[in-house]
């Protein structure tokens, strides 16, 4: 046996200048490829770009410049206050409501004349309305009035229509007309009674009465609309 002491296998890793982090040689894209490369600060801060880790070198070479800029930035946050006068001072707005486009909501907005008609809907109460043909006024329409819009255009129920006509001209209106049916529902449809009776002033004309439940009136047949007084009736 030899007196020579032999020493132990190691597995050195040979000395790369390329993978020292202090070295003037060091290659960054080879470290990145390199695995085994251990990093010196494993929890260093990281940066998107250089141009943050100059900032951030550049504060801590230079603390008083930092503290500087955050006094300014504390004297800007100070709001500004505008000295304006009385009359320019913003004035409070209400917001206008939109109010969706039908007839109900119009008869609830309406003034002047139409505001009568929208008082006889709420409060239920009958209205006289004149009514006209091509020649002249042909004769009125005693109702309660549902719904009504700007051009006088009436919707009536529980119509007491009245009008003149000659007798020579016009046969009685349905004059011995039957019930109409409709064969798929067997329906009957009857149109109202008609009651003539003799004009006061006028043999030649004569006068016309029916009752209706509904009836729609347009506005270019009204002449004249007011509230019906009760006393009235004896005039139908």
């Amino acid at each position: 046996m030899s007196d020579d002491k032999q020493e132990p296998n190691v597995n050195k890793k040979e000395y790369n200048p390329k993978l020292d982090f202090y070295s003037a040689e060091f290659d960054p894209l080879l470290a990145l490829n390199t695995p085994s490369v251990s990093v010196p600060v494993p929890n260093a801060k990281r940066y998107d770009n250089l141009a943050a880790f100059t900032s951030a070198m550049n504060k801590q070479k230079n603390p008083e410049q930092n503290e500087n800029r955050k006094e300014k930035a504390s004297k800007s946050a100070v709001p500004v206050e505008r000295k304006w006068l009385p009359h320019q001072l913003p004035t409070a707005s209400r917001k206008k409501t939109k109010y969706s486009r039908n007839i109900f909501t119009k008869m609830e907005n309406t003034t002047g004349p139409l505001a009568l008609l929208r008082k006889c809907v709420e409060e239920k109460l009958r209205i006289k309305v004149y009514t006209k043909n091509q020649e002249k006024t042909r004769g009125y329409c005693i109702a309660y009035v549902v719904a009504f819009d700007k051009h006088f255009n009436l919707a009536l129920e529980d119509v007491t229509e009245v009008w003149t006509r000659r007798k020579k001209k016009k046969v009685p209106a349905f004059d011995g007309v039957e019930s109409l049916r409709k064969s798929k529902f067997q329906r009957q449809f009857q149109f109202p009674e008609i009651t003539i009776s003799q004009h006061s002033t006028d043999k030649k004309l004569e006068v016309c009465t029916r009752h209706v439940e509904q009836i729609l009136l347009r506005g270019e047949h009204v002449v004249l609309v007011n509230v019906f007084n009760e006393e009235e009736k004896s005039e139908i």
